[in-house]
């Protein structure tokens, strides 16, 4: 039996991990797209191979959320943590020819945010499995994305760097050599999940899901899904939006930007962490914050200077930082212990398989360079409102129940 201060010491290893995971992903995240474009890939392109990452993304979601109901999520974290390592290992040997596709296997890109690095498939399940109380649940949740928002500043200050760096090594060297310092930090990643704690429980052997979590899951499947296909469209080549909707913007001041938004989703799930929300009040903090996050990018995409969209942004990133701990605690609330894995694992599926709408983004651009950030925050917004119906809005008890119901209370 793993004593409290076992439990608490390995979380303190979990931070580390999840602190240079985001430095090395959010830096990644920007990058990759942008690197793609110098080594001669088209916006539709760009598009299709994030949209490929999406897709590998899930497939290791789904395996390994299973995967940690039977074996403990520590172990389903550190299996997952190899594909990265992979992408980025790719990433700075390769520049060209088939293995440069290889790239797409570790979640590397999929849109930028503090939040990039802080979630992996396991992680949620095991805060759920560790903490049973739900305020102490959101506050290890927003202590992870407030830790990861802060360290993906690192990543931030990578691309920012890269100018710099490319007249020593020319610009695609420049890619690569930040690639390599992204590898030794997932590597540190990798290596600081073997210390992390994990209560001892029944390991689930049959079976998918119990029929108690099927209902919830249900319900947040199709939240997830919905706001992860205007995600999807919008974010994962913002980086790339960026520069072709603003020629005068340039790797160093999108970097700015975006280093910027992470410290902002940082203060939000730092402020989330510390407040204390409870049962219908969390479900309407995590609604309105989609809600808004999706109004957001309407004016951002319409916004003739860039330093305005990137204020717009900035702003998102801290809505999006404080709504998610309520979110992601609401998903694991309507689970039953030994459905941590695989249900997250679907909620977490949903979304991706959604994201695949990233496949249309290039070509969005092509038709209309806004129209990628418009669609995707209206979508978004959409989702905020279904996100409300199904969590936050008081249902009316059955008929049945108000007669059985003792008049006397």
């Amino acid at each position: 039996m793993l004593s409290e201060n076992r439990i608490e010491r390995g979380f303190n290893f979990l931070l580390l991990s999840r602190a240079v995971r985001s430095g090395a992903l959010s830096f990644s995240a920007i990058a990759y797209p942008l690197y793609l474009k110098i080594l001669g890939f088209s916006n539709l392109y760009v598009g299709f191979l994030t949209g490929f990452v999406v897709v590998f993304t899930v497939i290791q979601t789904m395996i390994l959320g299973v995967l940690g109901d039977r074996i403990g999520y520590k172990y389903s974290m550190i299996i997952g943590e190899i594909f990265p390592l992979i992408s980025t290992a790719v990433l700075f040997f390769v520049t060209s020819g088939p293995l440069i596709y290889l790239s797409v296997i570790g979640g590397i890109a999929g849109g930028p945010g503090g939040m990039r690095g802080a979630f992996s498939p396991g992680s949620t399940a095991l805060v759920a499995k560790n903490w049973k109380e739900p305020n102490d649940r959101v506050k290890k949740l927003g202590l992870m994305t407030t830790v990861g928002s802060i360290f993906a500043v690192v990543g931030g200050v990578m691309v920012i760097s890269r100018s710099d760096v490319s007249s020593f090594v020319g610009n695609a060297g420049s890619y690569r050599t930040l690639f390599g310092i992204s590898f030794l930090l997932v590597l540190i990643s990798f290596i600081s999940l073997f210390l992390v704690a994990e209560r001892k429980s029944e390991k689930k052997k049959t079976g998918f899901v119990g029929k108690g979590s099927v209902r919830h899951i249900g319900k947040t499947v199709f939240a997830n899904a919905f706001n992860g296909a205007g995600i999807g469209i919008s974010m994962p080549i913002l980086s790339l939006w960026f520069s072709e909707m603003y020629p005068s913007s340039t790797t160093t001041t999108i970097g700015i930007v975006f280093t910027i938004s992470y410290i902002s989703t940082a203060i939000g799930s730092y402020i989330s962490s510390i407040y204390r929300k409870r049962g219908e009040k969390a479900a309407k903090i995590g609604s309105y914050g989609r809600m808004l996050q999706g109004l957001l990018m309407i004016p951002l995409a319409l916004s003739p200077y860039f330093y305005i969209a990137g204020i717009f942004y900035i702003f998102r990133a801290g809505i999006a930082g404080f709504g998610l701990p309520s979110r992601s605690n609401i998903n694991v609330s309507g689970l039953k212990e030994g459905d941590y894995g695989a249900g997250t694992g679907l909620q977490a599926s949903a979304a991706r398989i959604a994201q695949t709408t990233s496949g249309a983004s290039g070509a969005l651009m092509d038709v209309y360079l806004p129209l990628p950030e418009i669609a995707g925050g209206i979508i978004q917004f959409l989702a905020g409102v279904a996100y409300y119906d199904l969590f936050a809005r008081k249902k009316k008890p059955e008929v049945d129940e108000i007669i059985q119901r003792p008049s006397d209370k």
